[in-house]
């Protein structure tokens, strides 16, 4: 998971963000995977799919390719802002049931019926 900063609010969630033109769904998942934690990922399949409210937002499970630890990552958008002004502050492994309360985390387990 990322931990994010914004908005004076700070919380981990789920690597992700936008697609690009003439990107599947899969690729980006993929390069948003590695932009935010530099891990390499094969996307296994769709989790779930949700509206929010800048369109739909999708969930995939994935299994990392190798067995190289975590590390931060940043958004391109943010290359020239200075690191403890990023959106993004930290990468972590957490498991599913110490973040249940969180509403994607919880949709994963219900899916994976956990």
């Amino acid at each position: 998971m990322v931990k994010h900063q914004d908005h004076g609010k700070n919380y981990w969630t789920l690597p992700g963000g936008g697609v690009i033109e003439s990107e599947s769904l899969e690729q980006a998942t993929i390069r948003e995977v590695l932009e935010e934690t530099h891990l390499d990922i094969n996307v296994v399949k769709l989790l779930f799919e949700e509206p929010y409210e800048y369109g739909i937002s999708y969930c995939f499970l994935a299994t990392v390719k190798d067995s190289v630890e975590a590390e931060l990552g940043h958004d391109p958008e943010e290359k020239d802002v200075p690191p403890q002004h990023r959106m993004l502050q930290e990468v972590g492994w957490h498991s599913l049931e110490t973040m249940k309360h969180d509403r994607q985390v919880s949709k994963v387990m219900a899916t994976l019926t956990l």
